[in-house]
């Protein structure tokens, strides 16, 4: 079994800790030689209750320091885990969320490492980093570059003048530039620009248009509600062809951890979330992280983010997608439970330990969002362990709360709200074997 030493700063407290695979469930361990000292380290705030951030909790968990989760509400799995303690905050967007962090870290007394899980959060942070800089400890790209990044116009016009290989693609920021869609081959995909209107509810997160005339009619409506739009020319494959690289880098631009893996299935299909994912075939891996070595050096990228591809089915060429900047990835457990705790090395390299090595993946997972995407065994390579986003053993409340209270509660819930405010839409007629209810009832 291979292991990775990180050796802390010469007048540390810390004399040594070693990080090494295990096959506990989370994929990786902590052990420090000086064990007195747990309760002094250096805690850490994770943002946001989602199925992203509950992935890093478990993660940072074998670290055993003191893990922070931020929120809004408990209506969130990563609030239920074992392994953090709740704060609530008005807000994870704005003036809320960065006087929400600092009045913890001074409740706290110390300058906690900070990980940030969505994309609203880091354009907050990004923009307020000089006041939140004293609080927390964060690395980030420079701001005008986390901007280009998170904006898919921007990265396209960078990746093209780059030379990075990307998708040709067209911005789309009113009606006057549907013409633009002339030049294009379709099928495409629309875009938001931006990723926080589809977190809003505002719009889809990507709309397949296989004809002019119905990228027409979608972008015309996506407008009303976002602007600027991005309009790729759409990269033929399956879901399985689609490939991810997380990764960390520190203050000089060196990645201190990498891990790239393959979607099996995404949901919604071709355009959605990962909903099953494993690690990418050793040689694959090895292009998918020699083409973000690339991108990194060029951007001079510092701390955690990743970068989506896909392969041309046509030609075999591995396309850039899109990147993800400042945060954790959705899927970003997948990389602990097959070796590499990248949020655990985050933490490392934020407090300056020295880092040998980049660690390689040492065991088989698969990651699963939920149930409804768990596929058969036989699907799986061979050895793979099948690990449930929500539900594990050893942190079993999460998935109570996801698949009891939210899944089935929650939905009779607003079920019964529906029929108490909208009775006069609930047709019921009683048939020969029951009572059955209209299909003209909208939910």
């Amino acid at each position: 079994m291979s292991s990775l030493r990180l050796l802390t700063r010469p007048k540390s407290a810390v004399s040594s800790i070693d990080y090494q695979a295990d096959r506990c469930g989370t994929g990786s361990s902590f052990s420090l030689s000086n064990q007195a000292i747990v309760k002094d380290m250096v805690p850490v705030v994770v943002v946001n209750s989602s199925l992203n951030s509950l992935g890093v909790v478990r993660s940072l968990a074998r670290g055993r320091m003191p893990i922070y989760l931020v929120a809004t509400t408990r209506r969130g799995p990563a609030v239920w885990s074992r392994f953090c303690r709740f704060e609530c905050i008005p807000s994870l967007v704005g003036r809320d969320l960065v006087d929400g962090l600092i009045s913890l870290s001074r409740r706290i007394g110390q300058r906690p490492v900070l990980i940030l899980t969505s994309d609203a959060e880091v354009q907050t942070i990004s923009t307020y980093r000089e006041e939140i800089a004293p609080y927390f400890r964060l690395s980030l790209p420079s701001k005008e570059m986390v901007r280009t990044l998170a904006d898919k116009t921007l990265f396209q016009k960078y990746a093209e003048r780059e030379g990075l290989p990307v998708p040709k693609a067209v911005a789309v920021c009113d009606l006057a530039g549907l013409s633009l869609l002339k030049t294009l081959a379709f099928p495409v995909v629309i875009k938001p620009a931006d990723k926080t209107f589809v977190l809003d509810g505002k719009v889809e997160r990507a709309v397949r248009c296989g004809t002019l005339e119905s990228a027409h009619a979608t972008a015309s409506r996506m407008l009303k509600c976002a602007s600027p739009l991005v309009v790729q020319e759409w990269i033929e494959g399956a879901d399985s062809d689609i490939y991810f690289t997380l990764f960390a880098c520190d203050a000089t631009s060196r990645a201190t951890a990498m891990f790239s893996g393959r979607k099996l299935v995404c949901d919604p299909p071709a355009v959605g979330n990962t909903a099953v994912c494993i690690a990418a075939a050793p040689a694959l891996a090895d292009e998918l992280e020699g083409i973000c070595r690339n991108f990194i050096a060029r951007v001079g990228y510092q701390g955690i983010g990743s970068m989506e591809f896909k392969r041309d089915s046509r030609d075999g060429r591995l396309v850039m997608v899109e990147p993800t900047v400042g945060r954790t990835d959705w899927q970003e457990e997948i990389a602990t439970l097959c070796g590499i705790n990248i949020p655990l090395l985050t933490y490392a390299t934020e407090l300056c330990y020295a880092v040998e090595g980049t660690p390689r993946p040492t065991t088989r997972a698969a990651w699963c969002s939920s149930v409804a995407h768990r596929l058969p065994q036989a699907a799986l390579p061979r050895g793979t362990q099948r690990f449930d986003g929500y539900l594990r053993i050893n942190d079993p409340l999460p998935g109570v709360y996801y698949y009891v209270i939210e899944k089935v509660l929650g939905r009779v819930y607003r079920l019964a709200r529906r029929i108490l405010r909208y009775p006069e839409r609930v047709c019921i007629s009683v048939a020969k074997h029951g009572v059955s209810w209209s299909n003209k009832i909208k939910w």
